[in-house]
Formats: C-alpha cells, sequence, structure tokens
C-alpha cells in the first residue's frame, strides 16, 4: 500500500470523516486539519488482514509500528483485555495511531461515559482519516478529541473535563507503541494530565466546602460592589510597561528592600499576603490584591489596615467582606464567572473580567497582564517552603515547616508548626527548584505552580521569575531583581496619578430595578423552599413503601408526585437555579456520583432505590440551599433599601 491510496481516497474517507468533525462543531480542527501536510517519515502497509497499519521512523533511525502487521483488530481486543476497566466511568486515551484501540473500546466498554484521546502527532491523525472510515468514533458524544503535542495545551484542555472525571473512576493509558514513539514526552502529557486532574480535585474540595459562603460573601457586599469603580478601568493603563507582582513567600525576604527603587517606575502590585512585610520596610506597593473569602483573609491587614489610606485595593465580590468595609484607601472591583455576579451585571455596568485563579497571586498577575504591563516580574513566588518556613518575615501566616518520616512505612510528609506549638501533618510533594534541586512543597501549592504555568502559557508579554528562590515555573525567564530594575526600571511612569485617574470612574446602576428584583427572588426562593420540604417527605414514604413490599401502583403514584414537586423546582428561572446549584456543590457531587455507579449490575429494585436516594439528595440539597439563600437575599434587600 503506497501513497496513491491517499489520493485515491480523499473524497472518500477524508471528506466523510471531516464531515463528522464538522456536525460536532469542530470547525477549527478541520481547518487545523485541512493545512496539516502528510507526514513523511510514515510508510503505509497493508496488513495480513487487509487494513492498513503504519510504520514510523524516527529521527535515531528506529522504526516503529502503530498497529500489528497481521490482524490489528485481534491486536486492538488483545491490548484492552491487559486492563481491568470494570468499575472504570472515564478514560483518558495517549495514542490513537489507526484508532483501532479506540474503536475497540466503545465496543466491549458501553459503560464509560466519555473518553479522552490525545494524538499528540496531529499529522498521524490526519493519515488515520484518510485511511479509515471512523465514524463510530467521530459521531460518539462519549468522544472527546485532543490534538495537540504540547503538555501545557493538554493540560489546558482536561482542565474543564476534569471535574467531572472526579465523579467516578477514571483511567489513564497509553497506547503501548506511544511509550516508543513519543520517548520523554510521553511522561511530560501523562504528568500534564494527572496535574490538570490534581488542580480539579483541590478546585472540587474548595467549592464543596465552601461554595454557600461564596455567594453570602457576594450578597454582603453588594454595596461595595455598586459604590466602588471596576477593575476594567485600569485595563491597558500600563502598556508595554513594567509590573512587578509581589507575593509572600519565604525568599522574598532576600530581595525585598530592591522594590524601593522600582517605586514609580514599575507598578507594584501586593498579594495581601506580603503587604506587612512590604510596609515594615517602608515600602508602598501601589495596588493590594485580595479575593479570599475566609474570616482569616482580614487577618492578614492585622496592625497595617489603618496604614492603607494611599493605598488601591482590587478585590473581587467574593472577599471576606471585612476587608472592603475596613480597608482606608480607594478600591477597585473585580467581576468574576459566577452566576451572581452575571445576575448583578444585568442591574448595573460590568467592573470588568479577571482570571483570579486558585490564589491571590493568581489574581495580581491578571491584573498585571489586564493591564497591558510588559514584562510581568514574579516577586516573592516561592511555591515551595525553602528555609522551612511557609511565608516571608513580617508576614501574618508564617510559620515553621519541615520533613517527616513515617517509621513504619518510610513515607515522607510534611509537617508544619502551628500557633500553639504543635507539628500537624499533610501530604507532601517534592518539586524542582530553580537550581534543579528537589524541594518540599503541599499539594494546594502544587496546584498553584500548575495553574500559574497556564496562565503564563498564554500570555503574551516576558514572564520573569525574580523571587530568587522556589520552584522552577515553566514559561518564566530566571533574573535576579537587581537586573530587573536595572534593566527595566528606568524612567518615572506617573503610577499613582493613572490610578487616581482610574478611580473617579463610576459605573452605572440601576438602583430601583435591582431592588425589586431581590424582592422577587426572595419570594420565589420560598416557594422552592416549600417545594423541596414537600418533596422529602414524599422520599420518605417512597423508602417505607418500598421496604414494605408494597404494590406498583402505589410506589409509582408516589413517584409521580416526586416528579411533579422536582419539575417545579427545576421550571424556576435559570439564574435561581444557577443560584441554587452554587449553593448546593456537594449534593449535586453526591448526586452525580450516585449517577455515574454501574447501574446494570444492579437489581431492579436497587436501581429504584439509586433513582430515589438520587432525588432525595436533590430535595435535601434544595431545601438547605433555599433557606440559606433566603437569609442572604434578604440581608442585600436592607443593604440595599439603606442605600437609597
Amino acid at each position: 500500500m503506497d501513497r496513491n491510496f491517499l489520493k485515491e481516497n480523499r473524497n472518500g474517507f477524508y471528506l466523510k470523516n471531516l464531515s463528522l468533525l464538522k456536525k460536532k462543531g469542530k470547525v477549527c480542527l478541520v481547518e487545523k486539519l485541512e493545512k496539516i501536510k502528510f507526514p513523511q517519515n510514515v510508510e503505509i502497509l497493508e496488513t495480513k488482514v487487509g487494513v492498513p497499519t503504519l510504520r514510523v521512523k524516527k529521527n535515531t533511525g528506529q522504526t516503529i509500528l502503530l498497529h500489528s502487521a497481521y490482524d490489528p483488530f485481534k491486536e486492538a481486543k488483545n491490548f484492552i483485555e491487559g486492563y481491568n476497566f470494570e468499575d472504570t466511568l472515564f478514560l483518558i486515551i495517549l495514542g490513537f495511531g489507526l484508532g483501532y484501540h479506540v474503536k475497540e473500546i466503545l465496543k466491549t466498554c458501553p459503560w464509560l461515559r466519555l473518553i479522552a484521546v490525545i494524538e499528540p502527532q496531529v499529522s498521524l491523525f490526519k493519515l488515520a482519516i484518510n485511511l479509515l472510515d471512523l465514524s463510530s468514533v467521530l459521531s460518539s458524544s462519549k468522544i472527546k478529541l485532543i490534538l495537540e503535542d504540547d503538555p501545557v495545551r493538554i493540560k489546558g484542555e482536561i482542565l474543564p473535563l476534569a471535574e467531572v472525571f472526579l465523579t467516578g473512576k477514571t483511567s489513564i493509558i497509553c497506547h503501548n507503541p506511544y511509550f516508543y514513539l513519543l520517548g520523554k514526552e510521553a511522561f511530560k502529557i501523562k504528568k500534564s494530565i494527572n496535574d490538570a486532574i490534581f488542580w480539579s480535585r483541590t478546585n472540587l474540595v474548595t467549592n464543596i466546602g465552601r461554595g454557600e459562603t461564596f455567594q453570602k460573601n457576594i450578597l454582603t457586599n453588594i454595596p461595595h460592589i455598586i459604590n466602588n469603580p471596576g477593575i476594567k478601568n485600569l485595563f491597558g493603563k500600563f502598556k508595554k510597561r513594567p509590573a512587578i507582582c509581589v507575593a509572600a513567600g519565604p525568599s522574598l525576604n532576600k530581595n525585598v528592600h530592591l522594590l524601593r527603587e522600582a517605586k514609580n517606575k514599575a507598578l507594584i502590585i501586593c498579594v495581601d499576603a506580603a503587604l506587612r512585610t512590604m510596609l515594615e520596610h517602608g515600602i508602598e506597593p501601589d495596588i493590594v490584591v485580595s479575593i479570599d473569602y475566609g474570616k482569616g483573609t482580614r487577618s492578614l491587614f492585622e496592625g497595617v489596615m489603618e496604614k492603607t489610606e494611599n493605598l488601591f485595593l482590587a478585590a473581587d465580590p467574593e472577599v471576606y467582606p471585612d476587608v472592603l468595609s475596613d480597608f482606608k484607601g480607594k478600591k477597585f472591583i473585580i467581576n468574576i464567572h459566577k452566576p451572581l455576579c452575571q445576575w448583578l451585571n444585568g442591574f448595573m455596568e460590568d467592573k470588568g473580567f479577571l482570571e483570579k485563579g486558585a490564589s491571590v497571586a493568581h489574581a495580581a498577575f491578571s491584573l498585571a497582564k489586564a493591564s497591558g504591563a510588559d514584562p510581568i516580574v514574579l516577586v516573592g513566588q516561592d511555591l515551595c517552603y525553602p528555609g522551612g518556613v511557609t511565608h516571608a518575615e513580617g508576614a501574618v501566616h508564617r510559620k515553621k515547616v519541615a520533613i517527616g518520616i513515617d517509621k513504619k512505612t518510610g513515607k515522607k510528609y510534611l509537617l508544619s508548626k502551628d500557633k500553639d506549638g504543635r507539628w500537624k501533618g499533610r501530604d507532601l510533594i517534592m518539586v524542582k527548584d530553580i537550581y534543579g534541586r528537589d524541594v518540599p512543597t503541599s499539594p494546594d501549592m502544587y496546584s498553584y505552580l500548575v495553574y500559574f504555568e497556564r496562565l503564563i502559557s498564554l500570555t503574551e508579554a516576558k514572564c520573569i521569575d525574580a523571587t530568587e528562590g522556589g520552584v522552577r515555573i515553566s514559561g518564566t525567564e530566571l533574573m535576579s531583581l537587581r537586573e530587573v530594575i536595572d534593566r527595566y526600571c528606568r524612567e518615572e511612569l506617573g503610577v499613582r496619578k493613572i490610578l487616581e485617574e482610574a478611580a473617579k470612574a463610576k459605573e452605572n446602576v440601576d438602583l430601583g430595578k435591582l431592588k425589586d428584583e431581590v424582592g422577587k427572588v426572595i419570594t420565589e426562593l420560598k416557594k422552592i423552599n416549600f417545594y423541596a420540604g414537600q418533596g422529602q417527605k414524599v422520599i420518605k414514604k417512597l423508602y417505607r413503601e418500598i421496604k414494605r413490599n408494597s404494590n406498583r401502583q402505589k410506589i409509582e403514584a408516589l413517584a409521580e408526585e416526586s416528579n411533579q414537586l422536582k419539575d417545579e423546582i427545576v421550571k424556576v428561572r435559570p439564574y435561581l437555579r444557577s443560584f441554587l446549584e452554587q449553593e448546593m456543590y456537594s449534593y449535586l457531587y453526591l448526586a452525580q456520583r450516585k449517577t455515574n455507579l454501574r447501574l446494570d449490575k444492579f437489581s431492579r429494585r436497587k436501581r429504584l432505590i439509586n433513582q430515589i436516594e438520587k432525588v432525595g439528595i436533590f430535595y435535601d440539597g434544595v431545601k438547605q440551599a433555599s433557606e440559606k439563600l433566603i437569609c442572604d437575599f434578604q440581608t442585600a434587600l436592607n443593604n440595599l433599601i439603606l442605600i437609597g
């Protein structure tokens, strides 16, 4: 079989496969494939059973057969039989080749909910859609194709899916020839996949634990959201000017004194945890960024809040309310993609969106990027614990850390010393620092690193790591702060004048309409609360009747009553439903895990019980969420009345 085969079949398999991709909305992918040339290092072979296989020649001269030269179908079956996917619901496959193994998985594992297929060699995929009819794969709603070779971009594709993966068992496999074809890149790609899932797990835990706090803070902060200008007024105001993002890592002690020389020659953006350290050195940052929702955020300003009169604060609506109310200087409000904030946008001008990520340092970086700054310089961004401490001197939450070893298992773990002098253990991850040495970090810090590298990969500006210690952050150029100041901080920028001018802006708001709508929301939430309470009673009756083995007619009548109550709840306006979903994150997660059980293994009675349990979780969540939201919206209404 030679390359003439491709020309003969171009109007056959190729166009059919492309049309399937277009139907799934993959227009950009189709355009990408059309531009790519066929690989010159690949030989097309006809197998003993009459279908094609591929032989790839690497730069080293080594040749790799992607599928059997005899029977690729049998080989694919043997490959799949080597894994136990019995309890797997989500599968990630590295390597598509000609897709024989992917077809076999679709056929033999119908219970799989989602299959993400990563093909780093895009030209090989172009060969595949020319050589074979892949309609069973390309038309499947279960298949997610990722045609990328860069681990960072692959991570970006996996991130939106990763939270779904956490609701059931996920397996990651590599098509065997790709270990040899990709070499070390295969391990980098697998690491990027695991990093994305790790990040989502951290994010999910936060949402489950604090979803209700986020919305309460937003509703409490409404007066500040209305009365202060949006962060958009700073967008593009420091184009091609240097910005220095100051975090509170231990290495800040090395060079914080130099920041005085950068004053007014760079935009200095400081995270809230680093403010005390900077002020103790007599250095006022231009902007302090604060986004965290918890009470501990206010404590970061302990002893220095009275000194904030000449500073500017950038905070999002979820921030702990006392931070916004107590800060003495002028404030900018950051908009975020949360349902409640999007709803508020219907009554006031948009404040300007920033990607705040998972840490205040991410938000500071996003602000520097949005301001148009170039270069963006990181200082104090260790993301690990050099010197056996968590933060720079002066930071409120500075603690001692050490590495502990379990005497029985030999496993290492991270120890941190609390104020009471007790050491507490948690998981430990070893990472490489800027000198190539292994250093300890925590899972949350590691997730911040993962997200930072994603942000940097999407940034056109030069990114410089002038921390002079800490973790090696991919995508940054290493430089000392002294070098940065000498090279980039040479002229006066008039930073304060720019900030003062931006702070004069004020977005319009329809206060009367907002108050009316809040009142309507409270009324609707009370109805929803009633329906949820009735639903809880019906579910209890259903459980009782099933245990008694009552007649089918009685059970069906109760099920119908439950469905009617559920319909009354879900037919509410979409934004109200989104408020409830944010509030009941943990309940939805539990219900999703119930949905993702292998129900084909269950008896009819167990399937019925599973369904009732899911609906019961739903009613419990709606009942609790609506009660909480009624209280929070009432507080918001009272505050709006005080405004006027």
